[in-house]
């Protein structure tokens, strides 16, 4: 029974991980989409090179990605860094299977 528990855990934090994951590509994609359709449509009137124009946009949309990104993190709360975080060694002297499979698939 108790290892029917481990693997219970490992598939239910894999998949929160997964869909969490999805979900952050999702935003920072549709926020790179959208920030670059809505520069092209106001960078297109200005007499600029289409070079500059072009740069101009990949490099602000993938700014805005980024940060659409790092608010999804935020919220989730995977941006913050691991301060409290046991050793491994605690983990395995501890004997709990969840946190001994958690630290072996590398989830917080």
């Amino acid at each position: 029974m108790r290892h029917l528990n481990v693997w219970v855990t490992l598939a239910y934090v894999f998949c929160r991980k997964i869909l969490l994951n999805m979900l952050n590509f999702l935003i920072s994609t549709s926020a790179f989409s959208l920030a670059a359709f809505i520069l092209n449509r106001i960078l297109k009137t200005h007499p600029n090179s289409p070079r500059s124009i072009t740069l101009t946009v990949m490099i602000v949309a993938t700014i805005f990605s980024l940060g659409a990104g790092w608010a999804v993190d935020k919220l989730d709360g995977d941006a913050e860094l691991h301060k409290n975080d046991p050793s491994i060694t605690e983990i395995i002297k501890g004997g709990n299977p969840v946190k001994i499979v958690k630290m072996i698939a590398g989830f917080n």
